[in-house]
């Protein structure tokens, strides 16, 4: 994997999470559940974001790009939230004609899928933050 691909595939990443922010700002009812879901999008953009730090600064360490790619894999943190956001996104985005006015009016999950989306999101995005802190370690050691 090249650094341009792993910056790419990060910041598409981005793209999707900050597209799914804003379909959860324009839904309407389960305020608490809009909340709590937002908001866990906001903070695995933010461990992202890291990530494109440590993508941007590794000037070619071989290292570096093996991690990303580890992590972007089938069956990897990257992927799982990728088809997790994708989903969300597909749920949430609204629909043409008469479909759009009643998509606009109600919230499409309910308390335990949010719950359960929830625990995913923070499921991935605690395997990202150890590949992050495992990453610091051994630039502080050499």
């Amino acid at each position: 994997m090249d650094p341009l691909s792993a910056t790419a595939s990060i910041i598409a990443m981005l793209q999707l999470s900050s597209n799914v922010v804003k379909y959860i700002l324009g839904a309407t009812g389960a305020t608490k559940e809009r909340r709590r879901l937002r908001e866990e999008i906001l903070a695995y953009e933010s461990i992202l974001l890291q990530l494109q730090d440590h993508a941007d600064d590794a000037d070619g360490r071989l290292i570096w790009w093996e991690k990303i790619k580890a992590l972007e894999g089938p069956d990897t943190p990257l992927y799982r939230l990728r088809v997790a956001l994708e989903a969300v996104k597909m749920r949430l985005k609204r629909k043409k004609g008469l479909g759009k006015t009643l998509s606009a009016l109600k919230w499409p999950f309910d308390e335990k899928e949010v719950e359960k989306l929830i625990s995913v999101i923070q499921r991935e995005k605690s395997l990202l933050q150890l590949a992050l802190t495992k990453d610091c370690r051994y630039v502080s050691i050499f």
